[in-house]
């Protein structure tokens, strides 16, 4: 009989037993993430070799991915600027920013409600730490991400080169918000889902919904009143997307955004490992 093994089967297959040192369920909550989070070999090596498989026997690999942005940036891009009366030096890399940095965020989401469910094999044969499963996620769609800058490049070198400043610098701490702001989300998406397995089909709609009212394709000075407040000044997707959006287009992004992403950074950490902490001896049972 032949077995089949899950792509996290295989990277800790791959790893020996004395670089894994499997857990016990013993352990609490905190350590799970702090164990799990000095376990780069095997979170690192497990995202990369999710990205080596979802590509195998490709030429280009991950760069397909890179080439859907770029067609798909190019094909909204000359509509979008007519129809928000944009130009279009300034328009196509706002909008291949801000994309580059929705594909990462609604793939983490996306990614993340399954993480739990499809780890289900592995979780009634072996013991380790489950924020594993949510470092390997996060990282794996960095990889993607830093494919995705490629097209940004080159449309920013094409079009408006005088956006390769020192401001691009702030995208590092910009980024680093959201990396952290998405391992909660793994986790606490990851918890909900397999628990109610209704859950993933709300959370794409809601992505769905999210990327047309949010500014995405269209500049947030286009609307003002009320609709500045509810869509963008209220919205946290477009404070997401500002902190790393706005210097990839020569801009500082606003105090607001630094300070949205820190305190959903807080609440949000809060409110998973309350429940990371109640529920996570029960992962194996409900999966």
């Amino acid at each position: 009989m032949t077995i089949v093994l899950t792509p996290v089967e295989e990277g800790i297959r791959d790893i020996s037993d004395t670089e894994l040192s499997l857990r016990s369920l013993e352990i609490s909550a905190a350590e799970d993430l702090w164990l799990g989070l000095f376990r780069r070999e095997l979170w690192g090596r497990l995202g990369w070799l999710d990205v080596k498989r979802r590509y195998r026997r490709t030429t280009i690999g991950p760069f397909w991915t890179s080439i859907t942005l770029a067609i798909y940036t190019f094909s909204v891009g000359f509509v979008g600027a007519a129809l928000w009366h944009q130009d279009i030096f300034e328009y196509l890399p706002f909008l291949v920013s801000g994309m580059v940095v929705w594909m990462l965020v609604s793939s983490i989401a996306m990614e993340s409600c399954n993480m739990f469910i499809a780890g289900q094999a592995l979780f009634r044969n072996i013991r380790f730490e489950y924020s594993i499963l949510a470092y390997a996620l996060v990282w794996r769609n960095v990889l993607v991400l830093l494919h995705n800058f490629v097209v940004y490049f080159l449309v920013v070198v094409a079009l408006k080169p005088s956006l390769l400043s020192f401001t691009l610098l702030l995208v590092f701490p910009g980024l680093a918000l959201v990396i952290l702001n998405a391992v909660w989300i793994s986790l606490f998406l990851g918890l909900v889902c397999l628990r109610f397995r209704d859950v993933p089909q709300l959370v794409s709609s809601a992505i769905q919904i999210s990327m047309l009212i949010t500014p995405l394709f269209w500049p947030a000075g286009t609307v003002t009143g009320m609709r500045r407040i509810l869509f963008v000044e209220s919205n946290p997707l477009y404070h997401v997307l500002d902190v790393v959006r706005a210097p990839l287009v020569g801009r500082v992004p606003g105090a607001i955004s630094y300070a949205v992403m820190i305190i959903m950074c807080i609440g949000g950490w809060w409110l998973t490992y309350a429940m990371f902490k109640r529920f996570r001896r029960r992962i194996a049972y409900w999966s």
